[in-house]
């Protein structure tokens, strides 16, 4: 990742069930590019043949269905049934999002990536990304919160959120890292109002790779 882009990246993360997509929304709305890293590995393990063929070597021809599309389903419950598993996983799929992310941000025209550019990813602190971000942003709720929407969202039972849950960071230790904070409950203010507020700060912060201004010049 190059280091002397002129627009900054932020990272949204935050455990599952948070609302990160939800505050990504929120930042779209505001005019900012956002790039899912979720969204970037499905392409990748549907259409690269290198990760596909890694995936099938690692985890077993039974992850893929007849018709040659990858068993998300199937995957996840192996992948996520440990975390060594997981990171297994991660370790094949993980270089191949950092690779295409940066491929993107150098095809986007200038005016599209600044101020900033936002990547939503799960795992910012796990995959290594927050070495190569500006900032990172993290979306937390209560823990009953987020399994209660994941339950209502997707197809997985309580256990299998849970799962999930145990082999991602614990929040406790991404809020202490993180240079935002925004929670996402049923009983706080606007998260439109909070997004605004966090977009205005980070517009406000010079580039890291930039010098400041020396005032004693």
């Amino acid at each position: 990742m190059q280091n002397d882009r002129p627009f900054k990246l932020v990272g949204v993360t935050g455990g599952i069930g948070s609302g990160k997509s939800t505050v990504c929304r929120c930042f779209e709305a505001l005019g900012r590019l956002v790039l899912r890293a979720d969204d970037i590995a499905r392409d990748l393990t549907e259409r690269e043949p290198v990760v596909r063929e890694a995936i099938r070597k690692e985890f077993g021809g039974g992850v893929f269905r007849a018709d040659g599309s990858l068993d998300r389903p199937g995957l996840a419950k192996i992948a996520f049934a440990s975390e060594e598993a997981t990171e297994r996983l991660n370790a094949i799929v993980h270089p191949k999002v950092f690779e295409q992310i940066d491929r993107t941000l150098n095809a986007e025209p200038v005016d599209r990536t600044k101020p900033y550019v936002v990547i939503e990813a799960a795992l910012v602190y796990e995959s290594g990304m927050d070495d190569w971000l500006d900032l990172v942003v993290v979306v937390d709720a209560p823990e009953d919160e987020r399994i209660r929407r994941v339950l209502a969202r997707d197809k997985m039972t309580r256990e299998e959120i849970l799962k999930r849950i145990a082999v991602q960071l614990p929040v406790k230790d991404k809020l202490v890292w993180a240079d935002f904070v925004i929670v996402n409950d049923r009983n706080s203010v606007s998260l439109d109002a909070k997004v605004r507020l966090v977009d205005a700060l980070i517009c406000a912060l010079p580039l890291k790779n930039q010098p400041t201004m020396d005032s004693g010049q």
